[in-house]
């Protein structure tokens, strides 16, 4: 297991460049991810982080079952060094696709559904199937919810059924 943390850091470390350009927060940095397992696969430009996989970046945290990163090509010059790592090869992320028991919280919120997908040139994160959202004791629900990550913008839709909502009006003292 120590082995694939291993490989994994140095997997980020080559790729941190990369990285850098998504968000599942919003001012971006670096994200952390944590798996059971990781497979690498340069044909397809995709990384797949399985098990229990816990990705942070800033404040936020992406939590699945399994997380798929999809990068986009690499440059023409990258990985042309004799001694560059194998994931040199891929380019910036394009995509993050969370699948099964997906939680993504942030310091306010927290959003539980089956699919998660971010994409980095919309910068949105769209939760798919049974979605809830919570905020303090408000609780919303729908079938498919659209975040634009850096303009902090939501919207949930109702999909096959309606969008439900119990909101808890703040109480003011006196």
């Amino acid at each position: 297991m120590k082995r694939w943390a291993a490989v994994a850091g140095l997997v980020m470390l080559a790729g941190a460049g990369a990285v850098a350009h998504a968000q599942i927060a919003p001012g971006g940095g670096p994200i952390d991810i944590a798996a059971d397992s990781l497979t690498v696969d340069e044909g397809t430009r995709t990384q797949t982080w399985a098990g229990h996989v816990e990705a942070l970046q800033g404040t936020n945290r992406l939590r699945a079952d399994k997380i798929v990163v999809y990068h986009g090509k690499a440059p023409a010059n990258a990985g042309g060094d004799r001694g560059a790592a194998p994931s040199a090869a891929m380019g910036d992320i394009e995509k993050l696709e969370a699948q099964g028991n997906v939680y993504f919280v942030s310091p306010t919120q927290v959003v539980r559904g089956d699919v998660a997908t971010y994409t980095q040139s919309s910068d949105t994160l769209v939760v798919t199937g049974n979605v809830v959202l919570t905020q303090g004791q408000n609780v919303l629900k729908g079938s498919r919810l659209v975040v634009n990550v850096g303009a902090g913008r939501a919207t949930m839709d109702e999909g096959p059924g309606r969008v439900r909502g119990v909101f808890y009006p703040e109480q003011k003292p006196g």
